[in-house]
This record gives C-alpha cells, structure tokens and sequence, in this order.
C-alpha cells in the first residue's frame, strides 16, 4: 500500500503516492507532480526539499548532491523514499513547455558496439513505445547495481521502442563497464523517463547551436536525427561543435559524417579531438564536416561571432569539465543569456 505524499510550494499543493522503496521524485513525476531536479541520480542537488511532516529513509547517504542541504528538514528526493505519509515543501519544477510524464519501463539489453575510444552503442528494446524530446535523458538500472545512471538517447524520440545510448565506460563505474559489456546482451534492465528540460522547443526553434563531448555527443546526434525527421534543416541553421578524445570514437564519428553527408548546406559539424597525436593526419575535410584539434570551448568560440550566438539556442552537454568551459565561453565571451543556453545539471 503507498504512502500519501503533499508537495507544496509557491503554486498551491498537489498530492501522489508512493510505496516505501520507491524514490519520491520518481513516483512524484509520475504522478504529474511539479517537482524540480536535475540529474535526477544524487549528483546535483537540484531536487531538494523540505521535509515537513512524515519520515522518509535516504537511500544513499552518501550523494555528492547532499552538500546542497542546509537546513535541518531538508531532503533529496531523488534519494528519499517514505515510511509513512509525508508533507513536503520544494520550490516548482520547470513546467514551461510540455514533456511526456516520465514512466517506468522494462527493457532488455539487445545490442552492444564498442569502439577503441571507451564509447559504446547500448541498444535497450523496451516492452512499451515511449516518446520523448530531442535533447531528453532516461535513467537506467541494472539488477544487482544499486541506484540508477542517466543517459542520452542518441537519436529522435517519437514513439521509439528501441532506445540507443551512447554509453562511456568508466573504470570502476557500477554500471557502465556492465551496459558496454557483450555478455549483457539480453539482461533486463529498467529505463525510468524521458527526463530532462534541456531539449528542443519544436515550434519555437530556428537557428541552432550544440557543443557536446564524450558521451554527451548523444545529444547531438538526437538534435541531429530530429533536424532531419522534421526537415528543421531546410529551413534553419545548425552546427555542431562534437568533442572526442581521438579518432577511433568511431561509433559517433560515422554516425556525425553520415548525417553531412545526407543533410543541406545549413549543417556544419566540427569533430573536435582533444588527444590526437599530432603527428598523425586528420581525415579530410568534406561538406558539412571537418576535424580540428582542440577543445569544444575554443573551437567554437572561433565558430560563430558573438551576434549569431546571441541569436540561437545553444544546447551543452558533455563532461563537467567540458560543460563548465563552455558555460564560462558562452556567458562571459559570447555574452549570451542564460535563456539561450539548455542544459541538464549533473553536477
């Protein structure tokens, strides 16, 4: 039997149930609750909230995102699951454009490729269609590894029941050395989502910018295969700043010279390697896409002039550190408002 649990905050008041076990963010969204987040995994902090009355269990005491509690009551909701029904107050979530409501679904594990760079392409066939928005994450679990890790379906979200992630494996990492692994072919895993506000705004969008890295590259290739499945190409600009360690992330790679090769002229991509010996030659340029060396920041600050960033939404995602350059050449260089910039926080 679930608990009863009140979200308040500075709209009103909505109410959903969860069961104990069961992380009240999850449920809550579920539920069309408004809450806020933003890694949704006990990284960020982003989804605190005060615990009014009622007890909650914390799940990972040790979540990066905990520094951001500061007063005694306050929770994260990602990582708290109720005992008995509870009353809490958070600030509303991000609720300006409509998104389908995230749901649970079971998945199995039908495809692994891996390149010589650490990036993998993970294949989860769903039981279920889901939709989402280009640019949007889901979280996955898998049996016998506690908690859940987001990552970026790398192409168009309508009615999908194959989702295809792009998935770096991290030394040591809980999940990642398993989902990039061939013997998992065939586990079931479960995929909660679609989550995410940093993604595209079909009738509003024009002109469009993307600076990506590692595994956040995903990303780009979701902007991409929705730029052509609705032809936004024919009509407006996109580039493509891609940042990869060397040439033999070639499971991106391909993919980002496929779509120059099948798009129009408003498509520029520039792969950015930032560990390709020097002494080693570049592949040659062709239209829509050539390879540079150097960072995601600096090469696209050389890009694009300060007038025709201020023009465009600019989507970010990639490693912290990457993120954070990116940020600070957007902001502080190209001067652009923060309204411009969409990214999902997970740090």
């Amino acid at each position: 039997m679930g608990h009863t649990v009140e979200i308040r905050n500075d709209s009103g008041s909505q109410l959903f149930t969860c069961v104990s076990g069961e992380r009240l963010l999850y449920a809550g969204l579920s539920g069309g609750a408004d809450l806020p987040y933003g890694c949704a995994t006990g990284t960020c902090g982003n989804c605190r909230a005060t615990l009014l009355s009622g007890e909650v269990e914390t799940l990972w005491k040790e979540a990066p995102g905990s520094r951001a509690l500061k007063k005694e009551g306050e929770i994260l909701l990602c990582q708290s699951t109720p005992l008995r029904n509870c009353v809490l107050e958070a600030r509303a979530g991000d609720s300006r454009h409509q998104r389908d409501t995230p749901m649970t679904h079971q998945a199995s594990v039908s495809s692994v490729a891996r390149d010589e760079d650490g990036l993998a392409w993970v294949v989860l066939k769903l039981q279920r269609p889901m939709r989402f928005l280009a640019g949007q994450f889901v979280l996955v679990s898998i049996p016998g590894v506690e908690g859940f890790r987001a990552y970026s379906p790398a192409h168009d979200g309508a009615d999908v029941v194959e989702l295809a992630l792009l998935v770096r494996e991290k030394p040591g990492g809980g999940v990642s050395p398993l989902l990039c692994g061939q013997q998992q072919v065939g586990t079931q895993v479960t995929v909660f989502g679609p989550l995410g506000t940093a993604h595209v705004h079909p009738a509003q969008d024009h002109d469009m910018a993307v600076l990506v890295g590692g595994s956040g590259a995903g990303v780009a290739l979701s902007l991409l295969d929705w730029a052509k499945a609705t032809g936004h190409l024919s009509r407006h600009r996109l580039d493509v700043v891609c940042g990869l360690r060397t040439l033999r992330s070639q499971q991106v790679i391909e993919r980002l010279v496929e779509a120059a090769k099948s798009a129009s002229e408003n498509l520029r991509v520039v792969v950015a390697l930032s560990d390709e010996p020097a002494d080693a030659d570049l592949p040659q340029a062709i239209p829509g896409l050539t390879y540079e060396r150097g960072f995601v920041h600096e090469l696209a600050s050389e890009l694009l002039s300060t007038e025709e960033w201020k023009k465009r939404a600019v989507f970010v995602a990639g490693p912290p550190p990457m993120v954070e350059a990116s940020m600070r050449m957007l902001l502080l260089r190209a001067k652009l408002s923060p309204t411009k910039i969409r990214y999902d926080s997970f740090s």
